[in-house]
């Protein structure tokens, strides 16, 4: 068995050094970071005592690691998982790191000394994943399809919610749909593909200069329709937002500049985060299930948590549904 003294040894620095690059302490150098990984990976090494310690001392302690706690989605998933921790008399450790490299997740994982992990964030790869399982610890993974022993996932079926919001689109006699495009994840980019492929499907026009980028942000959208507005680009007969928070930001702009919502456009969301019922108009969007996938998360976490030898994980996908309000217009 591989041990920290060899990884010491391989990559010529003190056993300390060592366990400060592993607990991503900000002591070492660059170069001296490098070698100890590189030496990590050369010898496959494991950080063995936190794993013994993750599976012999129960803490009681669940760790949620995410990329973000800004917006609706994020807070109704916290508190599903939360609420779920609360009647199993587990505590909820939360850990932001939008910005952090793959590998200070992985380290940020690992030093955690959490019984188990939910795990919300694109930027941990596969490789550092990989390594993750070598410990044991019970993982499930939100919006990214990674099963093994003690790793299941749990994933939203995007592309099934955004072909339902075109097709409802184009049932109601829009031709020339828009699109507002999100941050560059798994999310959007299944949305987008929905997009494109249902406009494929019914031999409709892909218009490049009515294709926005919001960023998942209610100012950008708004930002980026007003530019659309100010330059005269001829309007489409409706927009498909990629989430509800740009989709009020458009609503907002077309507003502003006297553009009646849905008499003159007609503006779909995603999500349906709280407000969205109470926007002027209230808006027609796609339900995501959020809190159910909250719930199933820290279910199937227990599940693995609980087992007594290495259990198999699954992966789990829930259906979104089409929400009607009153942002979109029949027009035929």
């Amino acid at each position: 068995m591989v041990t920290i003294r060899d990884v010491a040894k391989e990559a010529g620095v003190a056993i300390s050094t060592v366990s400060n690059v592993l607990n991503n302490v900000d002591v070492v150098s660059e170069a001296t970071r490098n070698k100890v990984l590189e030496a990590v990976e050369k010898l496959k090494y494991v950080p063995n005592m936190n794993a013994k310690f993750l599976k012999s001392n129960k803490k009681n302690t669940v760790g949620l690691f995410l990329s973000s706690i800004q917006g609706d989605f994020y807070r109704t998933l916290t508190q599903a998982i939360h609420m779920q921790c609360k009647q199993k008399n587990y505590l909820l450790n939360i850990y932001i790191s939008n910005e952090n490299t793959s590998e200070e997740i992985y380290s940020m994982i690992i030093s955690s000394g959490v019984e188990g992990a939910i795990v919300f964030n694109e930027r941990l790869h596969d490789d550092y994943i990989k390594r993750i399982a070598m410990t044991n610890m019970p993982l499930v993974f939100i919006a990214k399809e990674y099963t093994g022993n003690n790793m299941s996932s749990i994933v939203i079926n995007n592309y099934e919610g955004a072909t339902t919001a075109m097709e409802y689109l184009i049932r109601q006699g829009h031709r020339r749909i828009g699109y507002i495009h999100g941050v560059q994840n798994v999310d959007n980019e299944a949305r987008y593909q929905a997009y494109i492929d249902v406009l494929r499907k019914y031999n409709l026009p892909l218009d490049e200069s009515i294709i926005l980028k919001g960023y998942f942000e209610y100012a950008l959208a708004y930002s980026e329709m007003r530019v659309l507005i100010l330059n005269n680009v001829k309007l489409p007969d409706a927009f498909f937002c990629a989430n509800d928070e740009m989709a009020w930001g458009c609503i907002s702009a077309l507003n502003e500049a006297g553009i009646k919502v849905p008499d003159q456009i007609s503006v779909m969301g995603y999500d349906d985060i709280t407000l969205a019922q109470y926007y002027t108009p209230p808006l027609t969007t796609i339900h995501s299930p959020v809190t159910e996938l909250g719930n199933a998360s820290a279910i199937e976490l227990f599940r693995l948590m609980e087992s007594e030898d290495n259990s198999e994980g699954t992966m789990t996908s829930l259906s979104p549904s089409l929400v009607v309000r009153d942002s979109c217009k029949v027009l035929i």
